[in-house]
């Protein structure tokens, strides 16, 4: 189980297999969370997408290496997941009805219209 604070950026993670407690600071007050498997190791990364600046921030769980990209507006929707099949989350937004994606597969990017503007984008459901 975990939680973010917004306030100060971090987040609180509670392990239901060790029962043991930890804080990991990561975003900023903002921030829109978008934890996903972004590195495939079957374990979910820290991220979020920051709409001032359209960045997505990515504390990968197999290195504790982080990285940026570049990909969205302010006014996106993120929606994060595994759009390819390739057992890594992909970055994804959604704007006034296009899905833009970044395939982690190949790094190709996406476009596909589905949708409308005022439609709420569910990612994964299938």
């Amino acid at each position: 189980m975990s939680v973010f604070r917004p306030s100060d950026g971090t987040w609180h993670i509670l392990n239901s297999g060790t029962n043991t407690y930890r804080v990991q600071s990561f975003g900023a007050n903002g921030d829109k969370i978008t934890p996903g498997d972004y590195d495939g190791d079957s374990r979910t990364d820290f991220a979020v997408f920051r709409p001032s600046s359209g960045v997505w921030w990515i504390l990968r769980s197999s290195d504790n290496t982080f990285s940026t990209t570049q990909w969205g507006i302010s006014t996106d929707k993120p929606v994060p997941a595994d759009f390819d099949g390739d057992g890594r989350t992909d970055i994804a937004v959604y704007r006034n009805g296009t899905w833009y994606i970044v395939q982690s597969s190949n790094g190709n990017e996406s476009y596909q219209q589905f949708g409308l503007s005022s439609d709420i984008p569910v990612a994964g459901v299938q």
